[in-house]
């Protein structure tokens, strides 16, 4: 009786069986094969919001690939192999892990690299189209560089009591002459060490490399009094004078700019950053309560319209903008005993200050226009003081020591660790 018990329900088992496996294979068969972008699509990129879309092609109820198009900034197209794990109501969440061997550009490239960004996906995928994706990205041990923390900007100048000469500043220029005797920029580069890093450190707190890619900073958005920001906090010890910069609005906090507007990474000497122009100009509309146009970005469009002020378009400019958009900005660093140096010398700078030479007398004619305009604004009406303490009358007489006179040549951003 047992074995005819057996025998009997033995094919009302199989059939159950091949109904359930029938079942699972057709809800993947389901899944859209489609793009899924936006209201239908939740996308996420390290805890923020992004755009984009997402397309998923499963291959069984297990498997399939993931194609992340325009989601993590920098890179167009990510194709990456993930895990599908069905559910009862015949959604299938999805897991899937890559590394990223291609830095972030801002156009298209490929090439073949040791990883700079590893990733991780996880979310869900409904047979009705919707889809919901967080994507977390880290920069591996060797493209952070050691470098990933938050950095405070340097809170002082320091001078030689004996001749002025400074050694130190927030923001320091090197600009050294071939011929001392000649026209030089040395007071230049003086008055803007030390009258550049004042409203600079009003403005700016601290820049943090996270680990995640992502460039964030602390910073304040409002009016900056020259007046108070230049005279404050100077003191002097037996060698030295140091100028301790005092922040102005300490009652007010330090904005924090959001993740994802600019990205970085290390290679070789350069820290590279890469900024997210369309999430940067849909800040801007936010902030402004205005709409920007994020979907047609035409940089050949955007440096054309710089001939409008006399800045010249040359073949080197147009060479070192194409090479920003496929690697990002180049930028050197020195890290020692818990100070960060950021800079750009000579040959990294002469591309931009070329084309930029020929538009300063107009930017000498707009800046006695508007002295000329604000007979009120004691800001505005400090600015001959300001060229007066740079030593130079107009901005054009730089261009003939650039030219003729020009040794070294560097602009470096100081940084002191936060965690020190």
């Amino acid at each position: 009786m047992k074995k005819l018990f057996a025998l009997l329900t033995m094919p009302v088992m199989m059939t159950f069986a091949a109904c359930s496996d029938s079942d699972e294979e057709a809800a993947w068969k389901q899944l859209p094969t489609e793009p899924i972008s936006g209201d239908n699509a939740m996308l996420t990129v390290n805890g923020g919001s992004t755009t984009g879309s997402v397309q998923l092609t499963a291959t069984s109820t297990t498997q399939g690939t993931l194609l992340l198009t325009n989601v993590l900034p920098g890179y167009a197209e990510i194709s990456m192999d993930v895990t599908l794990s069905g559910r009862t109501d015949g959604t299938f969440d999805i897991t899937g892990e890559k590394g990223l061997t291609t830095a972030p550009s801002m156009i298209s490239r490929a090439d073949a690299e040791s990883v700079i960004f590893n990733i991780s996906v996880s979310g869900n995928v409904t047979p009705e189209g919707k889809a919901t994706v967080n994507l977390i990205s880290a920069l591996s041990t060797e493209a952070q560089g050691g470098l990933a923390g938050t950095w405070d900007l340097l809170s002082e100048v320091k001078l030689k009591e004996d001749d002025g000469a400074m050694t130190i500043a927030p923001l320091w220029v090197t600009w050294s002459a071939l011929d001392p005797a000649q026209a030089n920029a040395e007071g230049f580069v003086r008055g803007v060490g030390t009258f550049g890093s004042m409203p600079l450190y009003q403005v700016l707190h601290s820049v943090t490399f996270s680990t995640d890619g992502s460039i964030m900073a602390e910073y304040w958005s409002g009016n900056v009094d020259l007046q108070t920001a230049i005279f404050q906090g100077t003191v002097t010890d037996q060698e030295t004078l140091i100028t301790t910069f005092i922040n102005i609005h300490e009652d007010e906090p330090w904005l924090e700019s959001p993740r994802n507007l600019a990205f970085w990474y290390v290679k070789g000497d350069n820290l590279y950053v890469v900024p997210n122009i369309t999430a940067i100009l849909a800040q801007v509309g936010k902030d402004s309560g205005s709409s920007v146009d994020t979907g047609n970005l035409d940089i050949s469009a955007l440096l054309s319209k710089l001939g409008e002020y006399d800045i010249t378009l040359t073949a080197e400019l147009l060479s070192t903008v194409t090479g920003w958009l496929q690697t990002g900005i180049p930028l050197k660093y020195v890290k020692s005993n818990g100070a960060l140096k950021l800079y750009v010398d000579k040959e990294m700078c002469s591309p931009i200050i070329e084309a930029l030479l020929p538009a300063l007398p107009k930017l000498d004619e707009m800046i006695a226009k508007l002295i000329a305009e604000n007979p009120d604004d004691q800001s505005i009406q400090m600015l001959p003081m300001f060229l007066a303490m740079l030593q130079i009358k107009n901005f054009a007489d730089l261009e003939p020591i650039w030219n003729n006179n020009t040794d070294e040549f560097e602009i470096s951003l100081n940084l002191t660790d936060s965690a020190l």
